[in-house]
């Protein structure tokens, strides 16, 4: 991974001088090549082909279907060559991988910039004083002269108080109001006078298919092929495990190919709610992988996220990724450096719980009344729960809430979510109105307009953001063989009642994995998720550290929350865990308020 950046001038303007430490800030990286108007870690992530300059950080899994003189081109040159005989759209659209980068042509003064499909790789913006400036990191960007380090007011109500699905559902913007993002799938094209976007990758699909339905074989065939080519890039992988399907049947493919055991990474916990160690020995007990196991028991949350937020551009959105923070350091400590993850797993298989509701939806649309009903009652026999109970009418419920009849594979946002903290928050960041996406239908199925909108709205973007940031700080990189263009493509077009089936979500790539996986890991129902007990954490041991959070003059002065609304929600909290209540509590609410406190701190905000 090589971070890029760039200065560039408009209408002919000249460059203003920049010393080695607004560079340094710029690119966020000690070590700085400078290339023209382009900075960069790496020589080879540069080039230049007549009047144009690329700069690029990338992952090409494909390179082979670039055809050059010579085989062991650099990416950076491999496809500028593209560029200059096929043009910029269709080279992208071409790329299997991650990457960000930016062509500048000299001679008609246009510069591009470029992100991948899935948002793997990230890339932002500013213009000021007659200069387009870009970065790997939107921090590198507020250190330039004339950029104001003014926050977006819509992303800090989202980083307050909502769900971390309403993060991201303006993609174009970043935490700071003059630093904008390259979209995923996006180009951004500046000349004298103007600034375009144009996208390159379409989510929209061809079709389901029905009539000549997608296999196990073909399915095991494209997902072989997406571990393969990433093992190929990797220099020295380790797994990320739990006890769920997706990661687990990564480690097992990758097995598969190399037939060696591979190393696997979990974090377990004391308290047993959270600990998947026993699921997750099916697979080394299979003979899959060899383990190692990060134990985490009392972190020291402030401060761990105090040391860390110097060098991230967003505030971690759940205590999920503080799990894997803790993994990636210890994974680093072993000498790993690229990581394998099950992210995307869900969202190509259908795989959360909510996904039952789309699928109901499309069930409903196509008549099927009597499937409609079988697969009510299983949903409601296998996934009932004393806290979330479910029943037929929750189901109908939610289905009119979160779908448009009168427009198939239209989903709707989910406004509980959105508005269940609303009331944490001062008057003036009330209105969250700005934060509903309005989803437009990518298919005529509400499972696979959902599936695909959790990919470049709802979830993905910031898991894909927070693990990248972890991994950068301990030299990682991550891999994600389910966001894969040929294997999305394919899983796209999986009709939903292959995807979901008798009240279980992933029933295509279960019945895919057999002889792939250990039986006990395939046919389990249960979904823990990588959670951790945070809700204890700051019911006991950082009791003191939250109240004098929330109590100080600092976070009171921001105007963010209503004090006292905070104060009675954390009172609550302590109440429904130390009484050990059957009702929810709010550790997700006060991970948001604890996580985007201390990262306004480390700005000096």
């Amino acid at each position: 991974m090589s971070r890029i950046a760039g200065l560039i001038p408009r209408n002919n303007k000249g460059t203003p001088r920049l010393d080695a430490i607004m560079i340094t800030r710029l690119l966020g990286t000690k070590q700085i090549v400078r290339d023209g108007f382009f900075f960069t870690e790496n020589q080879q992530a540069s080039a230049k082909f007549g009047s144009i300059q690329i700069v690029i950080d990338c992952s090409i899994f494909n390179a082979g279907d670039f055809s050059t003189p010579q085989k062991k081109l650099p990416d950076a040159q491999r496809v500028l060559l593209s560029i200059s005989k096929i043009g910029i759209i269709r080279t992208l659209e071409k790329i299997n991988g991650r990457f960000c980068l930016a062509v500048f042509d000299t001679k008609t003064n246009v510069l591009c910039l470029g992100r991948d499909r899935f948002g793997l790789s990230t890339l932002f913006y500013t213009c000021f004083d007659g200069l387009i400036a870009f970065s790997s990191r939107a921090k590198g960007l507020r250190g330039l002269p004339g950029v104001s380090n003014e926050l977006d007011h819509s992303f800090l109500k989202a980083a307050a108080a909502t769900n971390y699905r309403f993060l991201d559902t303006n993609n174009s913007l970043s935490p700071f109001r003059n630093i904008k993002q390259v979209p995923p799938g996006t180009i951004v094209r500046f000349d004298d006078k103007k600034i375009q976007t144009e996208q390159f990758a379409s989510l929209t699909i061809d079709g389901i298919r029905r009539s000549n339905k997608p296999t196990s074989e073909e399915y095991i065939h494209l997902f072989n092929k997406a571990v393969s080519k990433r093992l190929r890039v990797a220099k020295k992988p380790i797994f990320s495990l739990s006890g769920g399907l997706d990661s687990s049947s990564v480690v097992s493919m990758a097995q598969q190919i190399t037939r060696k055991k591979q190393t696997a990474i979990s974090t377990v916990h004391p308290n047993k709610l959270y600990d998947e160690q026993e699921e997750i020995l099916d697979v080394i007990q299979a003979g899959k992988a060899n383990w190692n196991s990060v134990t985490i028991t009392n972190p020291n949350i402030f401060e761990k996220l105090t040391k860390i937020y110097s060098s991230h551009d967003y505030p971690l959105p759940t205590v999920t990724w503080l799990n894997h923070l803790l993994l990636v350091e210890e994974a680093a400590k072993l000498g790993y450096t690229d990581l394998f993850t099950g992210l995307g797993g869900d969202e190509l298989h259908a795989g959360e719980y909510d996904y039952f509701f789309y699928f109901f939806a499309d069930l409903k649309k196509m008549g099927k009344t009597d499937l409609l009903n079988k697969e009510i009652e299983a949903w409601v026999k296998n996934h009932d729960h004393p806290i979330f109970r479910k029943s037929k009418n929750v189901a109908l419920e939610r289905m009119i809430e979160l779908t448009d009849p009168l427009v198939p594979g239209r989903c709707l946002p989910d406004q509980k979510l959105l508005n269940r903290y609303k009331n944490l928050l001062s008057d003036d960041f009330q209105n969250l109105n700005d934060l509903l996406p309005n989803y437009h239908p990518t298919s005529d199925s509400y499972l696979i307009s959902h599936s695909q909108n959790e990919l470049l709205i709802n979830t993905m973007p910031c898991c894909l953001r927070s693990g990248r940031e972890n991994c950068n700080l301990f030299g990682m990189q991550e891999f994600h063989p389910f966001l894969d263009n040929e294997l999305f493509e394919y899983m796209m077009s999986v009709p939903p009642e292959q995807k979901i089936r008798d009240g279980l979500t992933k029933a295509f790539a279960r019945e895919s994995y057999k002889g792939l996986i250990p039986e006990e890991t395939r046919r389990r129902i249960n979904k823990t998720g990588w959670n951790a007990p945070a809700h204890e954490w700051f019911s006991r041991n950082h009791r003191d550290d939250l109240n004098d959070l929330v109590r100080s003059r600092q976070f009171i002065e921001r105007g963010i929350y209503r004090i006292d609304s905070v104060k009675q929600m954390i009172s609550q909290h302590e109440k429904i865990v130390l009484e050990n209540r059957g009702r929810p509590n709010h550790m997700m609410a006060i991970w948001q308020i604890v996580s985007l406190e201390i990262w306004l701190r480390n700005l000096d905000i």
